[in-house]
């Protein structure tokens, strides 16, 4: 199915690594999720949907927390390993800028790592549309930091070193521009932001799986990529001990409610 409202054509990159990108990324944890339900006054008989829901990473936590979970993911190959994670879930194929729901008919909407990747004002509208007056919308990243580690310089100057995609700056969610699209709404709240980060090991060979994810990695033709891999392994491998290197796990949400 086409919708009118496609996916950014890197994000199809995605489609290709689905299985991978369910095995290398991380799951949330419940302390950030816990927040936003408490911050929002989410309760128990609430219909939650998780936009972009990708494979289920967030769709996991949330299917417990929700009366009725609605997982919105355009793309099959993702559907397909979301059906089989979070099988209590109601799966629909659409795009956040065109969703296929009554209006008013949910309590909140979540969208875990994947806003950047929206046509901003067209998602927020339709948002908008199906929150109940007052509902919620809570954004998510899940990520590391490298920061202050001793391998992190040469690390970073070996990924600048990929060819830059053909992307809108938009789709990068460190660059913020994402909040633009907050900022000129009329629609909602101002954004509540808040980070939650705690140290962490991990195996360099997790780590470099879950690089292969990125979209800017997982676009790049596959030579590039093994070459890429057997270069970040050179430069961790010195730094690990028993296969594994620190790092700073973080998750940032930010909410807002609909006005």
């Amino acid at each position: 199915m086409e919708h009118p409202h496609r996916i950014d054509p890197l994000a199809r990159a995605f489609a290709g690594v689905a299985d991978v990108y369910d095995q290398a990324r991380p799951d949330f944890p419940p302390e950030p999720i816990d927040w936003a339900w408490q911050r929002l006054e989410l309760g128990e008989g609430e219909t939650v949907v998780d936009l972009a829901a990708g494979t289920g990473k967030l769709s996991q936590s949330l299917v417990g927390r929700a009366a009725r979970l609605i997982a919105v993911e355009p793309q099959a190959e993702m559907r397909r390993v979301l059906a089989e994670r979070v099988p209590a879930a109601e799966i629909v194929d659409a795009t956040a800028e065109d969703l296929p729901l009554p209006a008013a008919s949910a309590g909140a909407v979540f969208v875990a790592s994947a806003f950047h990747w929206f046509d901003g004002p067209a998602a927020l509208a339709s948002i908008h549309r199906v929150l109940v007056p007052g509902g919620g919308l809570t954004l998510l990243w899940n990520d590391f930091d490298d920061e202050g580690q001793p391998w992190a310089e040469e690390f970073g100057e070996r990924l600048e070193a990929v060819p830059a995609p053909d992307a809108r700056p938009e789709n990068r969610p460190y660059t913020g521009l994402w909040r633009t699209a907050f900022e000129d709404s009329t629609l909602f709240g101002p954004l509540e932001s808040r980070a939650f980060a705690r140290k962490a090991r991990v195996e360099v060979d997790r780590l470099l799986l879950l690089m292969s994810t990125w979209s800017v990695l997982a676009a790049r033709p596959k030579a590039e990529q093994e070459e890429l891999m057997r270069d970040l392994r050179r430069i961790l491998e010195p730094h690990a001990v028993a296969g594994e290197v620190e790092v700073t796990r973080r998750v940032d949400v930010h909410l807002t409610r609909a006005l």
